[in-house]
């Protein structure tokens, strides 16, 4: 799955893990988890991408570390990062044993398929249809100081993407715009890369404003600074 795929459904297995553990997951962790596992590419050629960061073997054990020290948020983040491998055995495979067995996990719906389109694109509508009725729509429409951390998923969503196309030498404009879902799923990408766009900018405001008044916190910097889940 592609990385629009990725951190949607991260996001929303995320926060609706947190809802149930009653915990607040912030909006940039539930994006970031499900991009991370991809993160073997910024380390290429030491690690072969899609080896031991999509391993049950290697991330299992991350997770329960992450449960047993940060309780319900390290729940609701180990739940994004597993997400990853749940996308990708769903349009390809996994190699759930790895480094112990190459054995290839999945049912390889395609990537790009209309399966993967669906799923994909879909997973987006229902992340704005989560935002607005958890709140996070207001990352967009008022400054926060909160809301620069977002930077973090958008550039490594953007970052990621450039590397492995660069790396496995695919003119990626061309790519992008090749086949009918594939042009879908780019329009995804740069909606979402747009929305977290402008939630950075409103957290470079609130920063600004915040700078504008020393000694007081602003107004739309303290008083929105609210539970976003």
């Amino acid at each position: 799955m592609f990385l629009l795929g990725h951190s949607c459904w991260s996001y929303l297995f995320s926060k609706l893990t947190g809802r149930q553990v009653k915990v607040n997951l912030p909006a940039y962790m539930a994006l970031l988890a499900g991009v991370l596992p991809d993160f073997d590419i910024y380390f290429k050629p030491w690690i072969q991408h899609h080896t031991y960061t999509h391993s049950l073997i290697i991330l299992l054990p991350i997770c329960v570390i992450l449960v047993i020290r940060f309780k319900g948020f390290g729940l609701a983040f180990s739940t994004g990062i597993l997400s990853h491998l749940v996308a990708d055995s769903l349009v390809g495979t996994i190699p759930p044993l790895y480094p112990l067995s190459d054995f290839q996990l999945g049912i390889s719906l395609g990537l790009p398929s209309p399966a993967d389109t669906v799923l994909e694109v879909g997973a987006l509508g229902l992340v704005l249809v989560l935002a607005y009725l958890n709140g996070d729509y207001k990352l967009v429409t008022k400054p926060r100081r909160e809301s620069v951390y977002l930077t973090i998923p958008m550039a490594s969503i953007v970052t990621l993407t450039l590397l492995f196309a660069g790396d496995n030498n695919i003119p990626l404009a061309a790519f992008a715009f090749s086949r009918k879902a594939l042009t879908l799923i780019t329009l995804g990408h740069a909606a979402l890369i747009g929305i977290l766009g402008l939630v950075v900018l409103q957290g470079i405001r609130a920063v600004m404003i915040d700078n504008r008044r020393p000694g007081q916190a602003s107004g739309s910097g303290s008083r929105e600074r609210q539970p976003l889940g």
